[in-house]
């Protein structure tokens, strides 16, 4: 007989979003500037992109409904993310001369996905305080991206001068977001080869 058990990929999807956040929150934060932007495309497409696409076909797989939708929506993000970029550079969109004005367009892109974060930080109730604590920093890490690109827009249109301040705040909160992440999935990760908790995550008790 075949065994045809399949794995939870869970810890390895939190582990490689979480390194694609961190890469994009140092740009944000502007401790890697555009020199960087290499490594941050590159981690975006492989780690935050393919990385968790694979978890969240695999999570089908184990009728893990919650999980597949995490990770395929947040793989899109990556993907998207990207393009954005690309595309106008590969000539299939229109190139924003300005960055401020580049910054202003991506708004409503970074709010809807807030609103996405802030539904699964709701549906993570039943979960862990891990789980809980990364989604709501995840959805403030994009509500906080869409403010700060906003008032940067602002601040160019008025003083001629772009203001970055709430987009550094944004990278700072985003790399915090990011290790969460990392711990989330190192914390399964040690779970399954020990046969026990071994990095508290916090179990809500069911009631």
């Amino acid at each position: 007989m075949v065994d045809d058990k399949v794995a939870n990929p869970t810890a390895f999807g939190a582990i490689t979003f979480g390194f694609a956040l961190i890469l994009l929150s140092l740009y944000f934060a502007e401790i890697l500037d555009t020199n960087g932007l290499g490594v941050v495309f590159a981690t975006a497409i492989f780690a935050g992109g393919f990385a968790p696409l694979v978890a969240g076909l695999w999570s089908l797989k184990n009728g893990n409904s919650f999980g597949a939708t995490v990770f395929i929506l947040g793989a899109v993000f990556w993907f998207s993310y990207v393009a954005i970029y690309f595309l106008p550079f590969l000539g299939f969109v229109p190139t924003v001369s300005e960055p401020a004005l580049f910054m202003w367009v991506q708004v409503p892109y970074f709010f809807l996905w807030g609103v996405f974060g802030f539904f699964l930080f709701l549906s993570s109730m039943k979960t862990n305080r891990v789980l809980q604590v990364f989604f709501f920093l995840l959805a403030l890490f994009f509500w906080l991206v869409a403010f700060g690109h906003w008032f940067a827009w602002d601040t160019w249109h008025n003083t001629g001068i772009a203001n970055t301040l709430i987009n550094i705040l944004a990278g700072f909160e985003g790399v915090a977001c990011g290790f969460i992440g990392i711990y989330y999935g190192v914390a399964l990760l040690l779970k399954d080869a020990f046969k026990r908790d071994v990095m508290p995550l916090g179990v809500v008790q069911k009631t």
